[in-house]
């Protein structure tokens, strides 16, 4: 699923979201998350395609796994 790049770019990202643990709790972390990347959804997507990702996510909510 992931690319070489894609997964340098997930382990900064992880890297970084354990940096913003030590300060901030997990719920606050998790609803900048979320309100960033539908905002990159929003802005790079025509507004079916936004709405069908949304749609897509919903869907799959009950396949999302814990950090463990």
């Amino acid at each position: 699923m992931f690319n070489d790049e894609t997964t340098t770019l997930h382990s900064k990202y992880m890297a970084f979201n354990e940096l913003m643990l030590e300060e901030y709790s997990p719920l606050e972390i998790a609803a900048i998350l979320v309100i960033q990347g539908l905002g990159f959804y929003k802005t790079i997507m025509s507004d079916d395609d936004y709405h069908h990702i949304v749609k897509m996510i919903y869907d799959q909510r009950n396949s999302i796994h814990t950090f463990d």
